[in-house]
């Protein structure tokens, strides 16, 4: 089995996985949820796989196939994987945003000196929001431009590592919720003169409403990333990075966006400093998950093919 198929079955399988357990976890949770678009979203994303699969199955079509199923499962994945998120802030543990606070101090972080610095240089500031919101195109974009550019084993293995870095997060953010800085520090972001910090608050009432509120219903419409440790963000930012590597016309732009919208999880997003570090971490861990199902036994296969070769 070559590794683009090793890939495809694995996030197939993953996929399957996490629609599973996030529905089950759901009902055992006592999460409560307007189901109806979280379906209608999920049939009509693998409906559309289901049907790209078949249409593209020749040979040379197989570019194509990987796009569809790339990005199609991609969007299928976001129902389940918010699912997750929310069962982690139900939880209801308590907020850990002066923990949080006292270990970027412990790294020595000036946190609004570094936001009076991005708020003074209005490109800068502009660029970060640029990054920032960049967010979701990239995760579409990529696997299909991966994909077009005879890349799909990487393409399958960037969309299970986002969504094993929403798994990781999702369960470490159960014992670290946070509301993050604009919202602990009581910021008023009506003062900054050019960020865009709407972002760092968007997420604070959904948080707390799933946390406090026994009447709060989870509609997919309304959800908001509340997850602060670790940054997705950040994460992402580095999971691109690694995605767009092979791809060299435009790797060292992507890059440079892509490292912009790291530092974004700061100054927009309202992270702290130790969530960007965070999110790191579980991105080498996730990226590293995903090869060594999807590539280090295809490896394998190929160093027993060549020594049989050899000993004839």
């Amino acid at each position: 089995m070559t590794e683009i198929s090793k890939a495809r079955y694995f996030l197939f399988g993953f996929t399957a996985a996490i629609y599973v357990s996030a529905w089950i976890l759901t009902y055992l949770g006592g999460l409560k949820m307007d189901s109806t678009k979280f379906l209608a979203s999920a049939a009509s994303s693998l409906i559309c796989v289901a049907t790209f699969n078949y249409l593209l199955r020749k040979p040379k079509l197989q570019y194509l196939r990987s796009v569809a199923e790339t990005v199609g499962l991609g969007i299928a994945l976001t129902g389940p994987l918010v699912m997750l998120t929310y069962l982690a802030a139900l939880t209801n543990h308590p907020l850990q945003d002066h923990r949080l606070m006292q270990m970027d101090q412990n790294l020595g972080i000036d946190w609004m000196a570094l936001i009076a610095t991005a708020d003074a240089h209005p490109i800068f500031a502009r660029a970060l929001t640029l990054a920032y919101n960049s967010f979701a195109f990239q995760l579409l974009l990529l696997p299909a431009l991966l994909s077009i550019s005879r890349q799909a084993a990487r393409a399958y293995q960037m969309v299970a590592a986002h969504g094993f870095i929403c798994v990781f997060a999702s369960f470490i953010s159960i014992w670290y919720p946070a509301l993050g800085t604009y919202a602990a520090l009581s910021i008023d972001i009506s003062q900054f003169k050019n960020i865009d910090a709407s972002w760092g608050l968007a997420s604070v009432d959904q948080m707390m409403a799933v946390r406090t509120d026994p009447g709060f219903v989870l509609r997919l419409d309304q959800a908001s990333g509340i997850i602060t440790f670790p940054s997705v963000h950040a994460a992402a930012a580095i999971l691109c990075a690694w995605a767009t590597w092979p791809l060299k016309l435009v790797r060292f732009p992507l890059i440079i966006l892509n490292i912009f919208m790291f530092f974004s999880a700061v100054v927009v997003g309202g992270h702290y400093v130790v969530d960007l570090i965070s999110g790191i971490a579980i991105t080498g861990f996730a990226i590293a998950v995903v090869l060594y199902v999807t590539r280090l036994p295809a490896r394998k296969s190929a160093s027993l093919c060549e020594n049989a070769q050899l000993s004839h």
